[in-house]
């Protein structure tokens, strides 16, 4: 499916086209960025709503995908400091794991690698779980600069940063 930010689409069919397009990036981003369930489909409504007060300049935007994910970006900051001001407790990785232990054995290693992934993404600095879920999403050092509003050289030392920083995590397990 190609986007089309033509004049024949409405802002509201381009976005929906757009959410369409990037639904699965966004909500990786989401399980990276919330580990409570319920939090993160209030999170969800929240950048959907952002989302549409912004769908025609989303519609104007010359990158209209690096505009989607600064919104998404933004959102998930006012979320997160939200949720430090109120110091909400994350489920706990014991609860966690034993809700996989009832997983059918053939999905337990994948989803266990992808949890493991999860949980080292959110225990990253929050300046390199920013850009490394916004690399993780294919997304090219020009496009994660314009979304941090940041330099491209700040990009790729971030992107360093962040790589050898998750590579411990993920080495040590923590």
């Amino acid at each position: 499916m190609t986007l089309s930010n033509s004049g024949t689409a409405t802002p509201e069919q381009f976005l929906l086209q757009l959410w369409q397009q990037n639904h699965g990036a966004i909500s990786r981003t989401l399980m990276a960025s919330e580990a409570d369930p319920a939090a993160r489909q209030d999170l969800k409504q929240d950048i959907f709503l952002a989302l549409h007060q912004s769908a025609a300049r989303l519609q104007a935007a010359e990158l209209p995908r690096a505009y989607l994910f600064r919104i998404v970006h933004n959102v998930t900051v006012d979320h997160i400091a939200r949720a430090t001001r109120h110091k909400w407790q994350p489920l706990d990785d014991e609860i966690q794991q034993h809700l996989l232990d009832d997983c059918p054995s053939e999905q337990l290693g994948e989803q266990q690698q992808s949890q493991q992934l999860m949980q080292a993404v959110r225990r990253l600095s929050p300046a390199n779980r920013q850009v490394i879920l916004l690399a993780m999403e294919d997304l090219d050092a020009p496009e994660i600069a314009e979304i941090l509003q940041i330099s491209h050289g700040a990009v790729r030392v971030r992107l360093n940063r962040a790589k050898t920083e998750l590579m411990e995590l993920m080495q040590n397990g923590r």
